[in-house]
């Protein structure tokens, strides 16, 4: 009988860890192959006096880069690619910040590019990693929170939590130093 039970707790076990979304599938959800688009809600608390900012629009993530199109409640574009920020206002005016203007912002565009790049080696060297793979109760979902290494990094984003499913991110939080945060939800995800 105890032989019995035994087995069938390990294969319980077994079962839950071949059922449990994995470091690597999370890192391939950041990195898609193709294209992803779909429509964002931002929110940003602000820790002082707890009001919340909300903004809408869409985003398009891979083949290194990320677009963010804010819609409401102000049009801007922001173009984030390895090296360099480009914004475009809601009255066309550009602004480019490239890695040559400030060691922090090279140093904030290589996390950016390593986090949607899905490498776990670079992700390790930029970021502490804390991995769950398995959220409520949906072996499906997985969770990741990412802590800066840099200690001048650490002194604006205490740290990045994303969750996501097999085939999606869902939400990234950024938790700032100063205790505000901003916290994106994707929907209506579609390859582009």
């Amino acid at each position: 009988m105890k032989k019995i039970l035994l087995a069938l707790i390990l294969s319980l076990f077994a079962a839950a860890s071949v059922f449990s979304a994995s470091f690597e599938e999370a890192c391939i959800v950041l990195s898609p192959e193709e294209k992803i688009s779909g429509d964002f809600l931002q929110k940003r608390t602000i820790a002082a006096n707890g009001r919340s900012l909300k903004s809408s629009g869409i985003f398009t993530v891979g083949k290194g880069e990320i677009i963010w199109q804010t819609q409401k409640p102000v049009k801007n574009t922001v173009k984030i690619t390895e090296g360099k920020i480009t914004t475009l206002d809601s009255k066309g005016k550009e602004s480019i910040l490239d890695s040559s203007q400030s060691q922090v912002f090279t140093l904030i565009s290589k996390m950016m590019a390593s986090l949607f790049a899905g490498k776990r080696s670079e992700l390790e060297e930029y970021f502490l990693i804390d991995f769950d793979g398995s959220l409520n109760d949906n072996a499906s979902l997985w969770k990741m929170t990412l802590t800066p290494r840099d200690s001048t990094i650490s002194q604006t984003v205490s740290r990045i939590i994303l969750t996501g499913n097999l085939d999606y991110m869902l939400s990234m939080e950024s938790i700032l130093a100063s205790g505000d945060s901003i916290l994106y939800e994707f929907l209506n995800h579609e390859k582009a």
